[in-house]
């Protein structure tokens, strides 16, 4: 019989560390995550450098690449270094599917790792609700919930996008949304959001 700890893979402490952060609302840097990873005993165990008592920062770059694409799934986005790419997004960001796997399993790793209940403060929850409650996009759904009347500027508008913006920022700005609600548990917004999704496809895909 398997316990809490052997279900819990490396790269969960990874994605939980980055979610701790706060790594659905903006990037976080390598060396930050390895620094809250090495705050777990479970992440000292694992991550800890051969030779000194602190984090080796390269094995978690490395499990921070694979997770762009895991096990088929997309769970983190950004980079080590941007280097000379001024599209590269400085540091590493959860995905919406990095979140939902984090929620999916929170209870269990916060066991694993002894770490004090929930991140997310009311504060938080009631600043993504009226970030995304205020737009007119929102607005809209309340009145028709597959928002025919829903204009392609009123989509971009709630993700801060220009409607001429190139898909992959409007997709990366949706998810990064999306990843928000989730996080804080507002099921109606994930509601609206996929809806929303569906209504604005052909902008996204």
């Amino acid at each position: 019989m398997s316990s809490q700890t052997d279900r819990i893979v490396n790269k969960d402490i990874i994605l939980f560390a980055l979610y701790e952060l706060g790594g659905m609302t903006e990037p976080k840097h390598t060396e930050d995550i390895a620094h809250q990873v090495f705050k777990y005993p479970l992440g000292r165990q694992k991550y800890k450098w051969e030779r000194y008592d602190y984090p080796d920062k390269e094995r978690i770059a490395r499990e921070l690449r694979w997770l762009k694409s895991w096990k088929g799934k997309s769970y983190v986005k950004g980079h080590v270094n941007i280097g000379a790419r001024k599209d590269r997004i400085d540091g590493w960001l959860l995905t919406s599917d990095g979140v939902e796997r984090i929620k999916n399993i929170e209870e269990e790793i916060r066991k694993v790792l002894s770490t004090d209940t929930g991140s997310q403060s009311v504060w938080e929850v009631e600043r993504v609700r009226k970030r995304i409650t205020s737009t007119n996009c929102y607005r809209t759904y309340g009145e028709d919930s597959e928002l025919a009347n829903a204009s392609d500027q009123d989509f971009t508008d709630m993700l801060y996008c220009l409607p001429d913006a190139p898909i992959e920022k409007i997709r990366s700005a949706f998810d990064s949304l999306l990843a928000e609600a989730i996080a804080v548990e507002a099921s109606d917004l994930v509601e609206f959001l996929e809806a929303a999704k569906k209504r604005f496809r052909r902008l996204i895909d």
